[in-house]
């Protein structure tokens, strides 16, 4: 199947076109630039799977506070803001030299340069409010057990939604059964589930929507 037509029929590709924020990105400058990556469709709808799982907290918390962890460019911090404008959205990462200047136009969005690895992380989501949504995409090895960890450690995050990517180092002979299963991806992302804490409900399910082998969500909310 050629590759546009397989877009066309991605349903988080359609759903994105149907929104009127989509717009944005074909007629402002400063968001047309995100369009000429040659993933931004690929990281559309990694940010589709992510906003849809944490939309109707967000419907219901509007108060609420979004930081989206490691956020590169900023493709999820940008939908969540579009899409959620009374809900501000904290943008982090460590790299000052990303082409982030369409993050300037919105006005619920303020990055913050910052190594989530590092104690100021941990303080700035302590910090964020009563009410903290957190979110990351495709993070890598000791970050996404970092996420798990800050998760579990702010009990002001009342929802985390983690896209793994990467497998880092893990006890590979106590996931030996589901690698042989699963394979290796598979068995990380369970690895990474039960690191977070027995008090959060956690689900965990691989999203063929996404256009990535790098799949799965873990979804870690606090009851």
């Amino acid at each position: 199947m050629p590759e546009t037509i397989a877009l066309a029929q991605n349903p988080y590709v359609r759903a994105f076109k149907k929104l009127r924020v989509s717009k944005l990105f074909e007629e402002r400058p400063e968001f047309r630039k995100l369009r000429r990556k040659n993933t931004f469709w690929k990281e559309i709808t990694e940010a589709m799977a992510i906003r849809e799982r944490i939309r109707d907290f967000l419907i219901k918390n509007p108060d609420a506070v979004v930081i989206d962890a490691c956020s590169g460019k900023g493709f999820l911090t940008t939908l969540i803001a579009l899409m959620h404008p009374k809900t501000r959205v904290i943008s982090v990462d460590i790299d000052t030299n990303a082409e982030r200047s369409h993050l300037n136009f919105l006005k619920n969005v303020r990055f913050v340069n910052a190594d989530i690895m590092s104690e100021d992380f941990e303080k700035l989501v302590k910090e964020a409010g009563e009410k903290v949504v957190l979110v990351g995409s495709h993070l890598c090895r000791e970050l996404s057990e970092r996420f798990a960890r800050i998760t579990n450690t702010c009990k002001n995050v009342k929802l985390g939604v983690l896209m793994p990517c990467c497998e880092g180092d893990f006890p590979r002979e106590r996931y030996q059964f589901l690698i042989d299963e699963l394979g290796v991806y598979e068995a990380w992302c369970y690895y990474l589930k039960d690191l977070f804490s027995p008090e959060l409900r956690v689900k965990m399910k691989r999203d063929k929507k996404v256009i990535s082998p790098k799949n799965i969500l873990i979804t870690a909310e606090r009851t």
